[in-house]
């Protein structure tokens, strides 16, 4: 049984960057809009949720594609706008046989039926391209495209990064977070600002018309994160014999956790904790002490 751990003081050893964090462990879409626009003309989707730690989007065919639109599924997170943004998620999983294209969405505004303008960036596992498109009620043009040498069916990581009206993006392969595979740059100023999300859509040339993939690890803040911001306090807890600490962290660095019963003589309890930007990292320190002892935590970057 999990009981909250009130008598522990958890502290980063840097500043807190504000951000939008979602590894979907807690198996639900809570803070999540779900969108689903073909749902009210009959061909709902579904939202699942594959282990409880990952956010699948199936989109139903489109019964008619060239009045409604092809087959297409997402998720915004409308409780925060962003101007600047920065924001990425990992694609662990998708149908293969499908034709799709499956990315962010930003500077989102009127979601709905032929209604949603912004910007996204996708990519396409298929065409091994990757996109960026001027959104208005749910169309546009690619303003620009890029090549993504990658073999079928690898799990990547999609990085969209906008400031005023120059936006990047990035794809990494997810067994490599240093260096990206392909980057793309361009310039629009359309949409000055709006909600964040992902998304999946069918390629206008699939005859499948159907949509499938599965998501992990999403992030976004108003800006790239520093390093001496990086470190984010998400939650901490007893579980049983082990305090469980989450936090984000970096792709490439190394992390400790240090511990104190008075603020002096700290001591470090964990070391070697490897960083991976946009991703809860969970640290369990086992056996601390009983929770009537008032004791002091830091994550500190080594």
């Amino acid at each position: 049984m999990k009981t909250p751990l009130l008598s522990i003081l958890l502290v980063a050893q840097s500043p807190l960057l504000f951000s939008q964090t979602d590894n979907f462990d807690d198996g639900n879409s809570t803070g999540w809009t779900e969108v689903d626009v073909l749902a009210a003309v009959g061909a709902a989707g579904s939202f699942s949720f594959p282990g409880g730690n990952t956010y699948r989007m199936e989109g139903a065919t489109s019964p008619n594609q060239a009045a409604l639109g092809p087959s297409r599924i997402g998720a915004l997170r409308a409780d925060v706008t962003y101007t600047d943004f920065y924001q990425s998620i990992d694609i662990v999983d998708f149908d293969e046989s499908l034709d799709q294209n499956i990315g962010m969405l930003a500077r989102v505004k009127d979601p709905g039926l032929g209604t949603l303008d912004g910007y996204s960036f996708t990519f396409n596992p298929t065409d091994q391209q990757m996109f960026f498109t001027v959104i208005t009620d749910e169309g546009g043009p690619n303003l620009v495209d890029e090549e993504v040498p990658l073999d079928p069916g690898t799990p990547v990581r999609l990085v969209f990064q906008g400031t005023g009206d120059v936006f990047t993006c990035k794809i990494f392969d997810l067994s490599d977070l240093t260096t990206p595979v392909a980057t793309m740059e361009t310039t629009d100023s359309t949409w000055t600002t709006g909600a964040s999300g992902i998304f999946v859509v069918t390629d206008q040339n699939d005859p499948a018309n159907s949509t499938d993939c599965t998501f992990d690890n999403y992030f976004a803040a108003a800006e790239e994160p520093e390093p001496s911001t990086e470190i984010d306090i998400i939650g901490f807890e007893i579980d049983g014999d082990e305090l469980v600490i989450e936090f984000t962290s970096l792709a490439g660095e190394s992390y400790g956790v240090w511990n104190s019963l008075g603020l002096e003589n700290w001591q470090e309890v964990e070391d070697s904790i490897a960083g991976d930007l946009g991703t809860t990292t969970i640290v369990r320190i086992t056996n601390p002490e009983p929770a009537a002892t008032k004791q002091f935590f830091e994550v500190r970057k080594e």
